[in-house]
């Protein structure tokens, strides 16, 4: 650049020269303006070609800083990228490690009141679930729970509600894909829910919706069971089967109260196995059709299920006690039921129902529930759920003032759950307990509530 300019300072003098010549009979004085003029048009020019040259060394400097600020750009870029790519290949190595565990579980807190009880605030209920893909079709699956109150609360009629202070409410295997050829079949081996007889009464919507359990649940299958189960699925159509250690009854002890413990009202209540006490097992099936989708519900779901099994001598016994029979008599130790299902869902309505029909030890007995309910969450954004459950157990048996056992009952269970978050939900819930008591029994309340928050993890 510094040439170009020179070339034009040198041209510019010429044409200046030029120009003199040609008007030099203008006189000393025409000369010099015209020198002076000349003299000042270098001076400008020089002065441009001097800040034309600190621009240049200045755009130099610029540049040169440019290419410094780049590479040192480049290095941190390098090394953040090697930050990284170390961070992640940890992460593989804990994937690796640990990707095929899952965990979960939540806390159970409650606020209790009821007839005859004194009322209490209780954890009642924290539990670690975890499960472990051993392969692609393999699982093991365990749920420790763990209940604070236990069996060490002065508030008898709170103690060992859920039951042990510690316990493995489930702890099983399942296998998958054992198909037979165009059913889908899952195998499970160990202590579950019974899948093979009604709604599975889980805590969701799914299944018993309530916190605590329905007096239909109670008296047909609350109890996991252990065994193995065998469930097979043909496009609408599932069909599972159980066989397991069998049920239990229980008899005169506090756990096995409908309603309000200190009442002491019994009821034929079944409980879980987790060896067995005879050599005899029980079994179940449930069929079950998944309707299609269509203007009429969103879902429909309609099942029927058998059970069948030897009860024990412990088991007559206990029966015998609540229902202050004839203890010289040899009772029967069969124990069979048979149940129908339903579960409807419309937008924001619901609708369960379940039947069953029962012959326990020569006591037939009839046991039902329906519920409807309203997910006002579904069509706004207000987070409630309103409920609604009837049920009942009814028994052909004489009525006793010492047998409560054989008292016919009925259940109602208004309930609102408050879905604070996703993983946090409040629970309103009452249950008002009635018996058909014979004459002279002496009435006592047990009707009980509680509000209750579950946080899950």
């Amino acid at each position: 650049m510094k040439k170009h300019l020179v070339h034009i300072l040198v041209m510019a003098c010429f044409i200046g020269v030029c120009l003199t010549a040609g008007r030099a009979e203008a006189g000393p004085s025409a000369v010099e303006q015209q020198i002076q003029i000349m003299r000042e048009q270098m001076e400008q020019m020089q002065k441009k070609m001097m800040e034309l040259e600190r621009e240049l060394q200045n755009a130099q400097q610029n540049a040169s800083q440019a290419q410094v600020q780049s590479q040192q750009t480049s290095q941190d870029v390098q090394q953040q990228m090697s930050e990284v790519a170390g961070r992640f290949k940890v992460l593989d190595d804990l994937q690796a490690k640990f990707g095929h565990i899952k965990l979960n579980g939540y806390v159970r807190s409650r606020w209790w009141t009821g007839d005859n009880s004194n009322n209490s605030f209780d954890v009642t209920e924290i539990a670690l679930n975890l499960r472990y893909d051993v392969s692609e079709n393999i699982s093991g699956e365990f749920h420790l729970w763990y209940h604070p109150s236990g069996n060490d609360n002065p508030a008898t009629e709170y103690s060992n509600w859920a039951g042990p202070t510690t316990f493995f409410e489930a702890a099983f295997a399942e296998f998958r894909n054992l198909n037979i050829g165009p059913v889908n079949g899952k195998l499970i081996v160990g202590k579950s829910r019974n899948l093979a007889f009604g709604i599975v009464p889980g805590g969701s919507y799914a299944g018993r919706v309530t916190s605590d359990y329905a007096l239909f649940h109670t008296s047909v299958n609350i109890s996991r069971i252990t065994g193995i189960q065998y469930l097979t699925a043909y496009k609408n159509f599932s069909w599972n089967f159980a066989i397991f250690n069998g049920y239990g009854y229980q008899g005169n002890t506090r756990n096995n109260s409908f309603g309000s413990r200190n009442a002491n009202i019994k009821q034929l209540q079944v409980g879980q196995k987790n060896t067995d006490d005879n050599s005899s097992k029980g079994y179940s099936t449930r069929l079950f059709y998944t309707f299609n989708r269509n203007e009429l519900y969103d879902s429909l779901i309609i099942g029927a299920s058998y059970l069948t099994q030897d009860l024990s001598r412990a088991d007559i016994t206990n029966i015998t006690a609540i229902m202050d029979r004839n203890t010289a008599v040899r009772y029967d130790d069969k124990d069979q039921k048979i149940g129908f299902d339903l579960a409807l869902d419309k937008g924001p309505f619901m609708l369960k129902a379940e039947y069953a029909f029962g012959e326990t030890s020569d006591i037939d007995a009839n046991y039902w529930y329906v519920m409807p309910g309203f997910l006002l969450s579904k069509v706004s954004k207000i987070p409630l759920d309103f409920f609604i459950r009837y049920s009942e157990a009814n028994y052909d048996q004489t009525r006793t003032i010492a047998g409560s056992g054989a008292w016919d009952k009925s259940q109602w269970t208004p309930l609102m759950v408050w879905s604070i978050h996703p993983r946090a939900k409040l629970f309103f819930e009452y249950y008002f307990n009635n018996e058909d008591e014979p004459t002279g029994a002496r009435a006592l309340g047990n009707d009980y509530g509680f509000v209750e928050l579950i946080l899950f993890y």
